[in-house]
């Protein structure tokens, strides 16, 4: 049964925020990362924080508000740079957002963030499990992984104007970095980490430069 904290979130912004998230990408052809990804985002955040909530590691109430409209607005500077710091110009977009609610400063300037920072692959220093911050990140990189994964590198790497020759290497090591980031930060949940590395390798296997190549 899924936990009253996220039935609140999906109640109070669901519906609104997928219409939000739908009309900013209208004019923009970019199948990887759409409105369909936020909600996949989403749905991986709501996934994290219920286990989170099970293991009595999260006991804020307003988390699953802050992540569902962070999970929505996170990429939609794309739709204005398509370059790795987006997360600047979702910033802007999400920013307008928040005006209409009723969240705190506070609780605005996490989910701002957390939005502006959520593709910073680089991850230095340890990462809190229950934070916004982290919950969003590693949503955002569950979709990275898997068949959708295989599809959704090959369609920003091409916009982003990297050499074909180049983007298998690339993406490897972004795959690992990011399942590193993930196993170091969820490590109390063994099965989460083993579904997710199976998931990371499918993309990894499919890159991976042979030895004959």
């Amino acid at each position: 049964m899924t936990h009253p904290y996220i039935m609140v979130a999906e109640e109070k912004y669901g519906q609104l925020l997928r219409d939000r998230c739908r009309h900013i990408f209208s004019g923009t052809c970019m199948p990887s990362h759409d409105h369909l990804h936020h909600d996949r985002v989403w749905k991986n955040a709501a996934h994290l924080i219920e286990r989170l909530i099970r293991a009595g590691i999260v006991t804020d109430q307003d988390l699953a508000v802050k992540a569902i409209i962070a999970s929505f607005f996170h990429d939609t500077g794309l739709t204005v740079n398509r370059g790795p710091d987006h997360g600047l110009e979702s910033r802007h977009i999400c920013s307008a957002f928040l005006e209409m609610t009723d969240l705190t400063e506070d609780d605005r300037n996490e989910i701002l963030d957390a939005v502006e920072k959520h593709d910073n692959k680089e991850y230095t220093g340890n990462s809190d499990p229950s934070s916004l911050a982290a919950i969003l990140s590693v949503a955002d990189d569950m979709d990275a992984f898997g068949e959708e994964g295989i599809g959704r590198y090959e369609e920003i790497y091409a916009m982003r104007g990297i050499p074909a020759a180049e983007m298998p290497g690339m993406i490897v090591a972004n795959v690992l970095s990011r399942f590193r980031h993930l196993e170091s930060t969820y490590r109390m949940f063994p099965d989460f980490i083993a579904e997710m590395s199976a998931r990371a390798e499918t993309v990894t296997n499919h890159f991976q430069i042979k030895p004959d190549e």
